[in-house]
């Protein structure tokens, strides 16, 4: 079939191997038969499979629609309205059914179509194979005749050879007429087996010649023409099988080009849109908390400030609070202006894909802005949250203290609040120590007839409402900052210790008096003895801790507020209260984990990673402060910055 190459020209008395070469690429069509089988047999499986699995996830889309596209509790039933990314899944898993079936028919194709064609021509090309080889042992037999006339031929020359021999021997022994004619018959006959030996010599050569020659060639051609059809009839069904996927994949394209354009339309603000209309309601504003009034004071809801003390905690209070607004003022507008930028990317995204229906990648930029926003706005929220309440805090004080009063922080030293604040829980505990002391005296138990009820024993900001019922109750605002306030049950007991008090401790010119003597146990505070001359220096904030000045020594320091008396009116107590724990004590009780960056405002604060450990030395008293400590070093740090 070929041209120009012939098997039988270029290789000589070649059919044994030609055949054999044939023969095996013949029974190669069994192996090829077989694939096509087990890829049908794939396909089918793979069909059934993926039939199953979108069956499976078609009826759990229904179960779940209403809660995908209107949520679980909606104001409106939306029906057979089904939301646009449902509409979409739908149709995908609608196309991949059709998939599924595609895959069926891919399967029978290579069943029906391709197997069994290469089946067929096994079959045909085997018995084809067959007849050639039946017609090269022909010719191997003419072949083989040719050599066996041959070999009979010369074994009938050398008989009539050994015949004359014989017959010329009898002649020499018996010279008579019947032995002459006898040798003569002998020799003809030799002749005649000669001449016909010489022709089958001819003739065996001329043959031999024509077989290697002629008809070898002829039937190893025929062996290639075979193969070569063979190879040809196999690319028919190798092509019929791509055609049949390529028709596949044709089919595959078209259903997943309908599925992108059902996709195209699924922009992300249907979905927003229906559920917002189907969970539209009226919804009503929670109410405002109001002023509940103490069950035992009863008084009203305006800010008490009877005396100075009351004022110097607000002060307080709105330098912390003016202080923290401006802080995070700056911070906010540095965040609000990431925000600001983050919402006109996300703009500009949704604009070009409700245009364009970009969603690819400008998918993957929306997400990613989204991470980028969520970062900022978490403490964007939570900064802008504590900012609100300084500012209600700023607005809260301006707004209810009388105007008599003066509200300058210009001399409020914060980082010294912050540092003797510690003490304030203690000045609590304290208190109440002094009260069970006095209580414990038999004289003032059989004189108060009874035992404390409803006692505070701190002033400042820490009991400020206390405070004001005691002087409504009592009509007199003109008691010491550091007098205990006790309610209508302890009258006679708070009496009862005056009267003890009066009777000893050291005396002073302006009326101040030490009550009981303290040692120094920090280097801002001053040591006192009794009989000591004290001179006020600045009143107790409500930290616990009075600034006196020792006139008998000249120093000026932090003491106890308990262990000293500003009055005009001397006091002392029986026994000394106990002495307030160490400002700065540290007790590891608990740990905080910061969960936003912090950089330090001032020299007592300290910086924060996210994720750094605070190891609390003493909890917040209230000021949004917490006293730590992180990688070994001390210092404030922001409560709402840790959880």
């Amino acid at each position: 079939m070929s041209a120009q190459l012939s098997i039988g020209n270029e290789l000589k008395d070649s059919y044994k191997g030609t055949y054999k070469w044939v023969s095996a690429n013949i029974k190669w069509l069994k192996e090829i038969e077989q694939f096509y089988l087990q890829r049908a047999k794939i396909e089918k499986e793979y069909s059934e499979k993926l039939n199953a699995l979108t069956t499976e996830y078609l009826n759990k889309t229904s179960s779940s629609t209403v809660l995908l596209s209107v949520g679980e509790t909606p104001t409106v039933t939306p029906g057979s309205v089904e939301i646009a990314s449902v509409v979409t899944w739908n149709d995908i898993l609608s196309q991949t059914e059709s998939i599924s079936k595609d895959h069926a028919k891919l399967g029978n194709d290579f069943e029906k179509t391709v197997a069994a064609q290469a089946n067929g021509l096994n079959v045909k090309l085997d018995f084809t194979l067959t007849k050639i080889n039946g017609f090269n042992n022909d010719l191997e037999d003419k072949k083989n005749g040719a050599k066996n006339d041959l070999d009979k031929a010369k074994r009938a020359y050398d008989d009539s050879c050994e015949n004359v021999e014989v017959t010329r021997n009898k002649l020499t022994k018996s010279n008579n007429e019947r032995n002459k004619r006898k040798l003569e018959d002998r020799q003809v006959d030799m002749n005649v087996a000669k001449n016909d030996y010489l022709i089958k010599i001819n003739q065996a050569n001329r043959i031999k010649d024509k077989y290697f020659f002629q008809d070898v060639p002829e039937v190893v051609d025929l062996l290639q023409d075979l193969n070569e059809s063979k190879i040809l009839l196999l690319n028919d069904i190798w092509k019929a099988a791509n055609d049949s996927e390529l028709e596949f994949g044709e089919n595959i394209k078209g259903r997943l080009t309908k599925s992108n354009d059902v996709i195209s339309h699924n922009k992300p603000s249907l979905s927003t849109a229906m559920f917002i209309k189907h969970n539209l309601k009226n919804w009503k504003e929670p109410n405002d908390f109001q002023y509940v009034p103490s069950p035992i004071w009863h008084e009203d809801e305006t800010f008490a400030v009877p005396s100075e003390s009351e004022v110097q905690d607000l002060r307080i209070k709105l330098k912390q609070a003016e202080n923290d607004y401006n802080r995070l003022d700056d911070l906010t507008k540095t965040e609000l202006s990431k925000l600001s930028g983050f919402n006109k990317t996300k703009q500009a995204l949704k604009d070009d894909m409700e245009a364009n229906g970009n969603h690819g990648k400008n998918g993957q930029k929306f997400y990613e802005n989204l991470k980028s926003y969520l970062s900022v706005i978490s403490s964007f929220v939570l900064h802008e949250t504590t900012k609100l309440q300084a500012e209600v805090t700023v607005e809260s004080i301006q707004n209810n203290v009388p105007a008599e009063y003066d509200l300058s922080t210009d001399n409020i030293d914060l980082n010294k609040s912050k540092r003797k604040s510690s003490g304030g829980l203690f000045s609590k505990f304290k208190g109440l120590n002094i009260l069970s002391e006095v209580n414990s005296g038999g004289s003032s138990r059989s004189s108060g007839g009874g035992h404390s009820n409803g006692i505070s024993l701190f002033g400042g900001s820490h009991n400020k409402r206390s405070s004001v019922q005691n002087n409504n109750n009592n009509g007199n605002n003109d008691k010491p900052d550091n007098e205990s306030v006790f309610s209508s049950e302890t009258t006679h007991t708070h009496t009862t210790t005056n009267q003890k008090t009066s009777s000893s401790g050291g005396g002073s010119n302006n009326g101040n008096k030490v009550l009981y003597a303290y040692e120094e146990q920090d280097s801002d505070e001053i040591s006192l003895s009794l009989g000591d001359q004290i001179e006020l220096v600045a009143v107790d904030s409500g930290s616990g801790w009075t600034k006196v000045k020792n006139l008998s020594t000249g120093e000026a320091g932090l003491v106890p507020t308990s262990y000293v008396h500003i009055s005009a009116e001397n006091r002392k107590a029986t026994s000394p209260p106990s002495v307030p724990p160490p400002r700065r004590a540290a007790v590891p009780t608990r740990t905080l984990t910061a969960t936003f960056a912090y950089e330090a405002q001032d020299s007592d604060e300290l910086t924060l990673s996210a994720g750094d450990v605070v190891t609390v030395i003493k909890g917040d008293d209230g000021s949004g402060w917490t006293y730590g400590e992180v990688n070994g070093e001390k210092g404030l740090v922001p409560t709402s910055y840790c959880k």
